[in-house]
């Protein structure tokens, strides 16, 4: 074998001469020696001996947790009384008309049995349950109205804009367009402009201008303004696009015959 000649080659005659698949061995020679490897390349010199076995099996990967405890958890979960949201109550068997005084006596006093169970486990494992709670929810909410405060909304705006939900943040914006008037739409301009809500910034500034002189008389709106003074720039600046600009003088033109100015 050549200094500068792979050990691929001689690990696929050692095999084939043998009986055995190339890849089940493995070869060392100080440390395990790789297909791209050479004598040369490892220092071997011709009297030493190159190490053949079997490739070991590798472990099997460890149970990242034990079933039984698992197992343990969930029955656990069936004695839950702080935490269980559903409960199955088993009537007892009639008695029977023929039975004995004291077999009647035995079964009055048998009580129903009750049965914890959790939704969640429920829903997931029947799909009977999964449309019975369903119905269940829609029932106790069939008014199809939910009473949310003004700060509520400003809150879920922010929220909406955390975490990237455009639909939810424009429903808020156009739900605070229905609730702005005088002592509000300071706040409303501030929350806008923190959460990226040029639609409801656009509404506030369109309603402080169509109603700045009830604005400038009204206390509840000075003392907002006095909270966010950033919103006097916005303000000044659409007072301003709106005022007429300067007239601009027309310039004198020389009557003919008449001398031209020198610029003396």
């Amino acid at each position: 074998m050549l200094k500068t000649q792979r050990f691929s080659s001689l690990f696929r005659h050692y095999a084939k001469y043998h009986g055995l698949r190339k890849d089940d061995l493995e070869y060392y020679f100080v440390n395990p020696l790789e297909n791209e490897d050479t004598p040369e390349s490892v220092q071997l010199q011709r009297a030493d001996t190159i190490m053949v076995r079997k490739k070991r099996k590798p472990d099997p990967p460890k149970a990242a947790a034990d079933d039984s405890e698992f197992f343990k958890d969930m029955k656990e979960l069936m004695d839950d009384v702080d935490h269980m949201d559903a409960v199955f109550v088993i009537e007892p068997p009639d008695a029977d008309n023929s039975s004995s005084s004291s077999d009647g006596d035995k079964q009055n006093n048998r009580q129903p049995t009750e049965i914890r169970a959790h939704k969640c486990v429920l829903t997931a494992r029947g799909e009977y349950f999964r449309g019975l709670f369903r119905e269940g929810t829609f029932t106790a909410t069939n008014s199809g109205k939910v009473n949310v405060g003004l700060e509520q909304i400003l809150e879920l705006m922010n929220l909406s804009d955390r975490w990237i939900l455009e639909d939810l943040k424009r429903l808020c914006e156009f739900e605070l367009t229905t609730r702005m008037d005088f002592n509000n739409v300071a706040k409303m301009y501030c929350a806008s402009e923190a959460c990226a809500a040029p639609s409801l910034s656009k509404y506030c500034i369109e309603f402080i201008m169509d109603n700045l002189r009830e604005l400038t008389a009204n206390a509840s709106f000075k003392k907002e303004m006095e909270n966010y003074p950033e919103l006097l720039f916005p303000v000044l600046n659409s007072v301003a696009d709106k005022m007429p600009g300067p007239a601009h003088k027309k310039q004198r033109t020389a009557e003919p015959g008449s001398p031209v100015p020198s610029d003396s």
